[in-house]
């Protein structure tokens, strides 16, 4: 399969996506937060919902691709699994399995997935190798800690043209998301002609501050990328990257664009998504408020210029980028307090599956009436539990390929 991302609004045909699975049991009311979820999931009803929010994309010519099926694919591969298992427990600090990889190594590989997905526990492990070591924290603590976000298959990667970014994760909760997904895209046969320009296995999963989440990376033309500076995403490591797509692909601006540093708007693609050329989802409280835009743009001679601030807004810039008018929808239409309501709620965070086509939560009836109102057709799904980790449906998929519609 070729990458292929354009824009945010071709129509989709590819996408990788996770469903949740043992990882979820794990949480309880007393780590909820530590692992950044904001209430615990019912496991069977969030599987449920995942699966029609799946089968929605299928019944629209989207195929799906599952993390976990194409991992299992490449541990087959004894040096991919010894390779794997290693980065995996040197980047959790876990001497106890690093020791002894040749334990893990031998194991099952539906076992190792589950246990790379839910992590293990010194009882798990002392039952699964007969090995006995020591515990100060209690035999139940985490050898290697669950990844409960890993249905967020957004923020680990993402495809800009025919290239890959592989991202590098703010919160050591969510790295070993990054190396699962940077290993297939690196190892498995699907991906075989397919690059990564950023974030190879050639370079630190987690060499901070330089930290950057899919959830902040728009793709808004292959002229443009947006890119937010965020909680988990730095300005030094958007102009970095700006560098390695100038390098790599057709790009000829990146913008980075400053949001709050606060957990309620965590990434760009919570307050703001492209659902057609010309025609914009957002939360205005935050995107009307944003200032101090700078551009990124090649010097010509292999270097990166970063401009002064924009004197323009966002809409002055889509206007721009688009070569039109800009229809903005509000989240909510923009009524109070429906807007901040929804906005939490990932109303902003629609999945555009085509042109004026996309996918969105069933709880957020105020956005939803919105997008219509602008021509904009929207599939609802089910989110009870879905919504608990706080993500949305663009949050749920990386996008592999899409097609001019």
């Amino acid at each position: 399969m070729r990458f292929q991302i354009n824009t945010e609004y071709d129509r989709l045909t590819a996408v990788l996506v996770h469903r949740p699975g043992p990882e979820i049991d794990r949480l309880t009311h007393e780590n909820v937060k530590a692992f950044l979820f904001e209430d615990v999931p019912f496991l069977r009803r969030l599987q449920s919902e995942h699966d029609a929010f799946v089968d929605k994309m299928r019944e629209h010519g989207v195929t799906p691709l599952y993390l976990e099926a194409l991992l299992t694919d490449i541990l087959a591969d004894d040096a991919v699994r010894a390779e794997l298992l290693r980065t995996v427990c040197a980047t959790a600090a876990v001497p106890a399995i690093a020791e002894n990889l040749s334990s893990l190594e031998s194991w099952d590989i539906a076992a190792l997935v589950d246990i790379l997905f839910g992590g293990i526990t010194v009882a798990e492990y002392m039952r699964g190798t007969g090995q006995r070591i020591a515990a100060s924290a209690g035999e139940e603590a985490f050898l290697l800690p669950p990844i409960p976000n890993a249905y967020f298959s957004r923020d680990p990667a993402v495809v800009v043209q025919n290239t890959a970014i592989s991202s590098k994760m703010h919160y050591r909760e969510r790295v070993r998301e990054t190396l699962l997904t940077r290993a297939v895209l690196e190892h498995h046969p699907q991906f075989r002609d397919n690059t990564i320009v950023y974030g190879g296995s050639d370079e630190p999963a987690e060499d901070r501050p330089y930290t950057i989440e899919g959830g902040d990376i728009i793709v808004l033309s292959t002229d443009a990328v947006l890119i937010g500076a965020s909680e988990r995403t730095r300005s030094e490591t958007i102009e970095w990257l700006a560098r390695k797509c100038f390098q790599a692909v057709d790009v000829k601006r990146v913008y980075e664009i400053p949001i709050p540093k606060e957990r309620a708007f965590m990434h760009l693609d919570t307050v703001f998504t492209v659902v057609d050329r010309g025609k914009v989802l957002w939360y205005s409280p935050v995107v009307e408020q944003i200032r101090y835009i700078h551009r990124y743009e090649p010097d010509g001679d292999g270097e990166t210029v970063r401009r002064e601030p924009e004197q323009r807004s966002l809409l002055d810039i889509l206007r721009a980028e688009f070569g039109m008018e800009v229809t903005v929808i509000d989240t909510a239409g923009g009524r109070k307090p429906h807007a901040a309501k929804e906005q939490r709620m990932d109303g902003a965070n629609a999945l555009a599956i085509a042109p004026s086509v996309v996918i969105t939560y069933e709880r957020n009836e105020h956005t939803t009436t919105a997008l219509e109102r602008a021509g904009v057709t929207c599939i609802e799904i089910d989110d009870a539990e879905l919504v608990r980790g706080l993500g949305g449906p663009r949050c749920m998929t990386m996008p592999l390929r899409r097609e001019p519609a």
